[in-house]
């Protein structure tokens, strides 16, 4: 990280404090997180500054989109653990697809996918996140069925090491196949001891839906919310990523059911900036996260 972004990074958190005097510089919410795909192009260039800088905006915890080949962003499981204890981060949970190449010919899970979780276990992970469907597991209604019970087997897989598997959705999982909801047949299939679902918000709402009748209708199995504004924009297909409370997305009637939500970690993503820096996103997400009522 060079010294020159995070001096202008941190300008914006000073300017910021004008916004937001009360709780700017307070420390973090442990319930707060940042998943690391935010700052993406960062965490390739140069992780270890990349994680400093995340420490000193006053995160207390991230979420890794960077496993592979057994190691986190060029590290492995116990080196990173260390630099994010070093910077006073801890990593509850990570992105890491389940794929079909990680189940064999015999229907069980491969030594990758095994290694997968014995190092998220490692890096001290409550919850390993598949944030994806592959295009030829949900094509039809039946093949769904064969992924929930995928996600039932990981999740038993996960238990063995004290964590649990969970799935974060795009905004494909509020459409329907075979006449039956994605996102319906994924929650109704799956075992809530084993599987939780992770819920992005914004995708939920570019799908089309509402969080919140989620919530409703499926309490208590959305463990992680990832909090994430999108706003429709002329000549974007989908709506676009923007900076926490600028968009449509609406968090206050979200927060006001997260009890029976069952949120318990509220993770930060944001993939577009705008004019801003990747890092000057996530500075101001963090100021106006801190407000809500976590």
């Amino acid at each position: 990280m060079q010294r020159r972004t995070f001096l202008k990074t941190s300008a914006l958190g000073i300017a910021g404090a004008s916004l937001f005097p009360e709780k700017l510089l307070a420390a973090s919410p442990k319930s707060i997180s940042l998943q690391l795909y935010s700052l993406r192009a960062d965490m390739q260039k140069d992780p270890k500054g990349t994680v400093e800088a995340v420490g000193k905006i006053g995160y207390r915890q991230v979420e890794h989109a960077g496993y592979g080949a057994g190691k986190f962003y060029g590290m492995t499981p116990t080196e990173f653990k260390a630099l994010l204890s070093a910077n006073g981060l801890s990593m509850p949970s990570g992105h890491t697809a389940l794929l079909p190449k990680h189940v064999d010919a015999s229907g069980n899970f491969t030594d990758e996918w095994k290694k997968t979780v014995d190092d998220a276990a490692t890096l001290g992970q409550r919850y390993v996140i598949s944030p994806w469907i592959d295009v030829s597991m949900r094509k039809t209604a039946d093949g769904l069925k064969k992924v929930t019970d995928l996600f039932n087997r990981a999740g038993e897989l996960c238990q063995k090491s004290g964590m649990k598997f969970g799935y974060h959705n795009h905004d494909f999982e509020m459409g329907k196949v075979d006449g039956q909801v994605i996102y319906d047949l994924l929650l109704s299939n799956t075992d809530p001891k084993l599987v939780t679902l992770q819920m992005d918000v914004g995708w939920v709402v570019a799908g089309g839906s509402d969080p919140v009748a989620w919530f409703k209708k499926y309490p208590g199995r959305f463990e992680l919310l990832h909090m994430r504004d999108v706003k429709p924009m002329a000549g974007h297909e989908h709506p676009v990523g923007v900076d926490l409370g600028d968009g449509v997305v609406k968090f206050e009637e979200i927060l006001k059911m997260k009890k029976q939500a069952g949120a318990k970690i509220f993770v930060v993503e944001q993939e577009e900036y705008g004019t801003k820096t990747p890092l000057e996103a996530v500075t101001v997400d963090f100021q106006r996260i801190s407000k809500m009522a976590i």
